[in-house]
Order: C-alpha cells, then structure tokens, then sequence
C-alpha cells in the first residue's frame, strides 16, 4: 500500500464530553498509544474546557483545570504529539445554547443544537469561545471547527430575509470563522467535519473554503464507498490542498453501546484503507480514529475509553502501517496489537476471533483490562436477568400479565421464583454493582460513576425490584 504521501498524522480522537477520564489514567495510555504510531491527539473537550469570565456556565462542574490542560499538552508534547482542538463552531453546541445566556442564539427556538450564523453576537460567542481555548493551546498547527450535521439551517427570519440558499449561508459563515482564525492566529490551519459539503462537493470551488479549511471526511461503515463515492473523493482532492480521513474505534454503533465490535471498527478501517487505494493522488494530511463518548451532548454515555482500547490500539497499529506504506500482514499486525496489549504469549487471535472471542482479551494485562472484564460480565448479566424476566412472565404459565391482573396464580411457584430466582440475582447486582463503582473510581470522577451506574445498572435493579414486588403480591392471596 502505497497510496499515503508524505507523513499523514496518525491522529486519536478524545472526545472529553462524556465520560472524561482522570488525568492519571490518559497519562498511561498515551505512551502506549505513541508506541503504536499515534503522533497527534484531536481533543474534543465540550464542557469539560474551563472557560472563564462571561462564559464560565459552559463548563461543566467537573471540567478539567487549566492546569489539568497544561499538564496533558506537555505529556503530549514529550512524546511529540500533536494535540489540535475541536471547538464546535456552528451545530452541535448544544452545550452553550441550552442555557438561557444563550438561548436566544438558538437557529431554531426550541432546538439547542446550531447558532444563527446571521446574528452578530453568535459570531461573538464563537470568537470568545476560540479566543479562551487559544489562549491555552498556544503553538498549534490545526484546530478543528467542527460544523458538522448543521440539521437546522438558514431557517429562522434573519437568515431567510438574506435571500442566500442554505448551502451559501453555511459557506460564508464558515468563511467567516475560519478568515477570523487565519488572521488572529497565523499559522493555525482550520479544519471541518465534511458532511455539510458532501452532497455538492462540485459547488465548493465556489467559495472560499478550499482557501480556507481542510475537509475530515469520516464514514464509520465497514462499506465507505456506500457512504463515500469516488465523485465525492474527486471533487475534494480537486480543490483542497489536503484532506483529512476520520474512521472510528468506538462510539459509531447504537448510542447505548458497552463495547465497541472488533469486528467492525476493524473492517471499518481496512475498507477506507482499500478505497483510497483507488483515489488518484490523495493528499492526505492524517487519519483520525474517532472515539465518541456520546452521540451527543444531551445522550447517554456509549462505550468508555478503558474498555475499548483494544479497539483503538489494534485500529491505530493497522494505519499506522498504512501511513507508513508499510505492508500488512494479518498475524503480524495482530502480534503488534497484542503485544501492545500485553498479552501472554499464547494468545493467537484471527479475523474470525476478532467476531467470536472478545472474552480472550480479558488475560491481557492493559490498563482498562479489569473495567474490560466488567463489562463482558455486565453483558451476561444483563442476558441472563432478561432471559429470567422473560421465562417467568411470558414463557411460564403463572405470572403473566394475565395472572397479575387478575391476581390469580399458584402461589407454591410464586415462592420458588423469589426465593430461588430473584433473591439471588438481587444479591449478585448489587456485589456486582459495588465492586464496578471501586473499579470505576480509577478512571473517572463521581459524576461519570453516579451516571454510568445509573443508566446501566440500575435498570437491572428496576426489573428485579418489579419482579420482587410481583411475586409478593401474588404470594398474598390466601383464597
């Protein structure tokens, strides 16, 4: 594989609005993740950024000091990572606009995710925004802007008395936010999501933004060509210098997802590998393995960054070979990634154990194995108490919703399911629960124990406790 000019960078994203990890667990990655060719880090903090003065509100109660961010740009910066931010810049900032200082910014009244880009003080918002995050990460060769999935735009009164289409009004506000970073911070190189532009990428020759910005085309498909066609490739490479690539190691399945598909997040990034391979002359400036946290701000947490970094060191060994114009070899990447892993020498992993055998990975020694292991136990507990829901309300004949209606059962069977069924699974939750809460406590503050606790554990003890209450109110009949 040849494809790759120059040194893409080989860029691991940190997406810090759910689930931030403590500072001490990134500073044990890090050098791993720089062993397996990581040499920059796109860091999405949200509201985990200390923003200061009239924008002290963003920040959540629980985001990382200035000094926090200072000391994990100077880890990065030891290893020669390259950290750029990603500050949203037009969608997805739903973190500013749900508060009221900031509501009336709001592209649609009663949705918090775009800012108008007609109203003056959105830019005003974003230019603070930019200017305090800045102030930190001085000496940065990119910042990303994001400006993905715009669902709402040019559609409130301002924007439809311009007389411009959507697609107009969302080249000049990004021409705009980028010029203002061009020429306040020189040097420093924009870069957006694609999406926005990727339904007519023939039109952006049109506007200023080849000029301007470097597009991060990002398909998470095991399938990128259904997602990524050779006319939209075309068209990039026509008029942007570079472009970026944007796969994912985790957070790109379902939004309640515990552990990232092996499987998939592997196939994902062979197939952008093999499609480039017929893309003539891509500029590739670095591909980006995404590692969402949350679909979005107001969503529950998806998979942690402890549990799924084996998904991100055996993605970031397979580009990092790639970018290198290295060739792959399947058994020789997968003795890279378990090695890195630090696992015992008789494991052997193959494209079909990367489906069936995630269990495996719980005799490596990485940091995470242990938060790993939890969650292939939470997985099976998780089975087994809706299997034990399912068998005694539905497939056995006297707790149904029929006999719960009508208060009418045996209660001799009432007694065994409480005694022997959901006593003991009351029991094993909440062993189980405690020991996950100390677990927990190594990676990440209160506030994302209390949160991950309560979507995925306390769900079970919902069902156990309707069940206890079930069979004791159908025990009570005496006639």
């Amino acid at each position: 594989f040849t494809e790759f000019r120059g040194k893409p960078y080989k860029t691991v994203h940190l997406d810090l609005k759910g689930a931030p990890p403590k500072l001490n667990y990134l500073r044990k990655i890090l050098p791993i993740l720089a062993a397996a060719g990581c040499d920059a880090l796109l860091i999405e903090y949200e509201d985990m950024f200390p923003y200061r003065g009239k924008l002290a509100n963003l920040s959540a109660g629980n985001a990382y000091t200035r000094q926090q961010i200072k000391t994990l740009l100077s880890w990065a910066h030891d290893l020669n990572i390259e950290v750029i931010p990603l500050v949203q810049t037009f969608g997805h900032l739903e973190f500013a606009l749900k508060l009221q200082e900031f509501k009336h910014l709001r592209e649609v009244p009663n949705f918090p995710q775009e800012v108008c880009p007609s109203r003056d003080d959105s830019f005003s918002l974003i230019e603070e925004m930019l200017r305090q995050v800045m102030l930190i990460h001085k000496g940065i060769k990119y910042l990303h802007i994001g400006a993905d999935e715009v669902f709402h735009l040019a559609v409130c009164s301002e924007c439809m008395a311009r007389s411009l289409t959507s697609k107009e009004i969302y080249a000049e506000y990004l021409s705009k936010v980028a010029e203002h970073i061009h020429s306040t911070y020189p040097g420093v190189k924009p870069i957006i999501w694609d999406d926005m532009i990727r339904s007519s990428p023939h039109l952006v020759g049109t506007t200023k933004l080849p000029q301007l910005v470097e597009p991060m085309i990002w398909a998470y498909s095991p399938d990128v060509p259904q997602l990524i066609s050779r006319h939209v490739m075309y068209w990039y490479t026509k008029y942007f210098d570079q472009i970026w690539i944007a796969g994912a190691f985790k957070g790109a399945s379902l939004p309640t997802s515990l552990l990232p598909n092996l499987e998939l997040r592997f196939l994902n990034q062979i197939s952008w590998i093999q499609f480039l391979k017929r893309i003539d002359e891509p500029k590739i400036a670095g591909y980006v393995l995404t590692g969402w946290s949350r679909f979005d701000h107001f969503a529950v947490l998806c998979e942690l960054l402890p549990p799924a970094l084996p998904s991100l060191l055996l993605n970031l060994h397979l580009i990092s070979l790639a970018c290198n114009n290295q060739s792959i070899h399947e058994q020789y990447l997968y003795k890279k990634w378990l090695t890195s892993l630090s696992c015992p020498n008789n494991l052997h992993f193959t494209s079909t154990s990367l489906k069936n055998d995630n269990k495996k990975i719980i005799s490596c020694n990485f940091p995470g194995v242990d938060l790993y292991e939890i969650i292939i136990n939470l997985i099976e507990i998780k089975s087994k108490i809706n299997e034990m829901e399912e068998t005694l309300t539905k497939a056995q004949g006297w707790m149904t919703k029929y006999n719960v209606n009508h208060n009418y059962t045996n209660p001799w069977y009432m007694q065994d399911y409480k005694n022997l069924y959901v006593h003991n699974a009351v029991k094993d939750v909440i062993s189980f629960k405690n020991y996950t809460k100390l677990t927990l406590n190594q990676y990440f503050d209160k506030h994302t124990i209390n949160e991950w606790i309560e979507q995925n554990i306390e769900p079970l003890f919902a069902t156990l406790r309707y069940l206890d209450k079930t069979t004791s109110q159908l025990m009570s009949r005496t006639v």
